[in-house]
């Protein structure tokens, strides 16, 4: 039988309410349990001599019981002393609350005990050691460190964890071909399940660790590759390469006219990122591209290229954005791009009401109405077209994973819509083919001419007047100001940490009495959030304290002063998707980090980000100084939790998992030879939710 299908109720000591304590930590059956790795390891294979002991270690010991123990007790308090000898040395060891083991610790038995030095005045103890035989010791010097919860010990988990091990009898597909395995330098599935778990030394945990971490993004390299395959393969599409000789040319001279009344010139990234597209929204089979670019990189207008091709060729668009701030905005730059045209676009927000919202609907279902701008509002099933052939998807990842596989779903003439997801937020390439590893990919990296460079600078707290005098002085010219806090509301744990409440009041009330100025954060109403962001648009208010809520927003061309508070408390990439919400348009703009950290790392993120306005550089400097975190969450684009990968640390594992996934599909497309057929089995084993069963 399958372990997925084996309760841990077969353990010993594993009863029904134990095996709910299990569930806790999401481990429901002997499969969960085989995979639930370690967190980190008790190394207790370096014994120190009694002599060398220091105070404040943890370490291990080999000594002999050197004088029959004493049991005092007060109250609920017990605790056994004896004395420690090697021989030459002699140190006291005291257990609490541990009775029982005075029958072990009888005169003259030898035993490795591992715990925690003190130094009292010249003489050392050692406190509630570990207690060991040879045997004991020599089977278990390095000890796995499981996540618990309450009710769970990691004896209980270690001993759970070993009898099913035991009782593993190979079951699971080995998906990596020995081939690749020996070229990777990489163990056997078998092994690395039992070393990950039980390993005789650290050597043994790294070997584990790498040939598992490295299958956990070998399996969904491959997974979203088969997908991207799939989709290729059985979806059709509208078909957009026009065959009549005169339409297309009409087309043609349609699609020039519209670049020639730009007020400005294309860049060379604009042109090939549409040129891509052009070229999909041509196929018969579904376009599924991520035009990535960088803050004011111009995403948006290649997208309205792609539009007016799909209009010009009676086609239907929708574009999604994740709030109706934003949606609106598009909408009146797409309005604005195509006045010269007979056009119809309209607006469908949650806000739409439900008169207009019917006259939508009816004339979408029909074919009048040629492109819609909105919200998830959208996806209701009630939204019907008569031939959508382009969606688009601004900010993907901020959707839920089921609401972008709306987007993707067949019309009643079994045609699949072009897909296009656009993103401002930079991703390191490495990143990128885990994340986005079923679309095609369009870079743009280049920012249109004349735009001008954002000045930025660090501060710290004694600068805060000459700050504020520069706000002042922004707001006189009538532009506006952004200051941005980590927390909405003041934290007893951090209390050297702003908040948008404190700060607002601060600014409010004594430095700006005379200023409008907005608060916004995640925890107000979407209503609140609307009005204070529209506020602000209109000029209403003239400085606006926030949290990263503003991180992926709307343009407001007459923002050009950013304060960001305890700007060490923010990653590079973020941070420089908060500054992008300055800067556009032709007014100079300054951004001030402010900050009294002394860490040497994080102040070496800030004057990175004063030197450097690639958005592209800097994720890549901010996975190489960040260390662990999540770039912006991988659960929110639908794939398993890594549970032994480190997006951030493992990028040379990462880019080894690329050539070698690249090596069998060059020779194997298919995956049909024998030794590949295990690759696809492992997956449908061992992730048969991953991308909601699309794949095989």
């Amino acid at each position: 039988m399958s372990f997925s299908k084996r309760n841990l109720t077969e353990l010993r000591q594993i009863s029904d309410k134990r095996a709910q304590l299990f569930a806790k930590l999401n481990v429901n059956n002997l499969e969960d349990l085989l995979f639930f790795f370690p967190r980190a390891y008790q190394d207790m294979s370096k014994t120190t001599p009694l002599h060398l002991v220091v105070d404040g270690e943890t370490t291990t010991i080999k000594a002999k019981i050197a004088k029959t123990p004493t049991l005092q007790r007060r109250g609920k308090l017990s605790w056994i002393k004896t004395a420690l000898t090697d021989g030459a040395t002699v140190i006291s060891a005291i257990w609490f609350n541990q009775p029982w083991l005075m029958q072990k610790l009888q005169p003259d038995n030898i035993f490795y005990f591992y715990g925690k030095i003190q130094n009292q005045g010249r003489s050392f103890s050692i406190q509630n050691p570990q207690i060991m035989t040879e045997q004991e010791y020599s089977d278990n010097k390095i000890q796995a460190i499981y996540p618990l919860t309450k009710g769970l010990t990691q004896n209980l988990i270690r001993s759970a964890v070993k009898q099913t091990i035991d009782l593993y009898d190979n079951y699971l597909y080995d998906p990596i071909p020995d081939e690749i395995r020996k070229k990777a330098k990489l163990s056997t599935l078998e092994f690395a399940l039992e070393k990950i778990h039980l390993p005789n030394n650290q050597q043994e945990c790294l070997i584990a660790r790498e040939r598992l971490a490295f299958e956990e993004l070998f399996l969904i390299r491959v997974a979203l590759y088969l997908l991207k395959k799939k989709r290729v393969e059985d979806a059709k599409a509208y078909s957009l390469l026009i065959e009549d000789t005169v339409k297309n040319e009409q087309i043609i001279e349609q699609m020039n006219q519209l670049r020639a009344n730009l007020p400005f010139e294309l860049t060379n990234a604009q042109v090939m990122a549409v040129n891509d597209l052009l070229n999909d929204l041509k196929k018969s089979n579904p376009m599924n591209r991520l035009l990535q670019g960088d803050v004011g990189s111009g995403k948006t207008l290649v997208a309205a290229f792609a539009i007016a091709y799909v209009k010009f060729c009676g086609g239907q668009s929708l574009f999604m954005a994740p709030t109706s701030i934003l949606a609106k905005q598009h909408y009146q730059t797409l309005k604005d791009f195509f006045a010269e045209y007979p056009f119809e676009i309209r607006l469908l927000t949650g806000q739409t009401k439900s008169k207009v919202r019917a006259e939508i609907l009816e004339s979408t279902a029909n074919g009048k109405i040629e492109l819609i701008v909105g919200t998830h509002a959208v996806l209701e099933q009630d939204l019907k077209f008569e031939n959508l052939v382009l969606t688009i998807t601004d900010e993907q990842h901020r959707f839920g994973v089921k609401q972008r596989a709306v987007l993707g779903e067949t019309d009643n003439k079994g045609y699949t819509p072009h897909r296009l997801v656009i993103s401002a937020t930079p991703i390191p390439r490495t990143l990128g083919l885990i994340l986005y590893g079923d679309l095609d990919l369009t870079l743009m990296r280049e920012l249109p001419k004349g735009r001008k460079k954002i000045q930025t600078y660090t501060a710290t707290s004694q600068d805060e007047t000459r700050i504020y005098t520069l706000m002042r002085k922004a707001v006189e010219r009538n532009e506006q100001v952004y200051v941005v806090c980590p927390l909405i509301e003041d934290s007893d744990e951090l209390d050297d940490v702003d908040s948008v409440e404190s700060v607002y009041k601060q600014l409010s009330q004594n430095i700006f009495p005379d200023l409008n100025i907005g608060l916004l954060h995640g925890s107000l109403k979407p209503d609140q959030k609307h009005k204070v962001m529209q506020d602000f648009l209109d000029n209403e208010i003239n400085i606006i304290v926030s949290t990263t809520v503003i991180e992926v927003g709307v343009d407001n061309p007459q923002a050009t002063f950013m304060l960001i508070r305890n700007a060490e408390r923010f990653g590079l990439a973020q941070l420089h998707q908060l500054r992008g919400r300055i800067g556009r348009s032709d007014l100079d703009s300054i951004c001030i980090l402010q900050s009294d950290t002394k860490d040497e790392l994080a102040l070496t993120r800030l004057r990175t980000l004063c030197k450097n306005d690639d958005g592209f550089a800097l994720a890549e400097e901010d996975l190489r100084l960040r260390g662990p975190g999540d770039f912006f969450g991988t659960k929110q684009h639908g794939l398993p939790q890594f549970k032994l990968v480190n997006l951030y640390e493992d990028q040379e594992l990462m880019n080894s998992v690329d050539k070698f996934f690249k090596e069998i599909i060059r020779d194997d497309p298919n995956l049909r030879k024998v030794e590949n057929r295990n690759i696809v089995k492992a997956i449908k084993q061992r992730y048969p939710e991953l991308l909601s069963g699309m794949i095989l």
